[in-house]
């Protein structure tokens, strides 16, 4: 899924975008803090950044809850 935000279609690289934030995985991070910034669409951006945001923050709830166990 990742690959499919080079696509040369926007409405390929926003639908990688929102399901890559919905998926959640954190390998998507780097890719979609580009493409927030660099892809020509405005729509792809936006997708983009909110993407980036639902997994940054899921990573850092994620990271949060296992330092709260280890502290357990």
């Amino acid at each position: 899924m990742i690959r499919a935000l080079s696509d040369p279609a926007g409405i390929v690289r926003l639908t990688a975008a929102e399901a890559l934030g919905s998926a959640g995985d954190e390998r998507a991070l780097e890719p979609l803090e580009r493409l927030k910034f660099s892809d020509p669409d405005i729509g792809v951006r936006r997708a983009a950044s909110l993407a980036h945001a639902r997994v940054a923050a899921r990573l850092a709830e994620k990271k949060a809850v296992e330092g709260w166990l280890l502290d357990r």
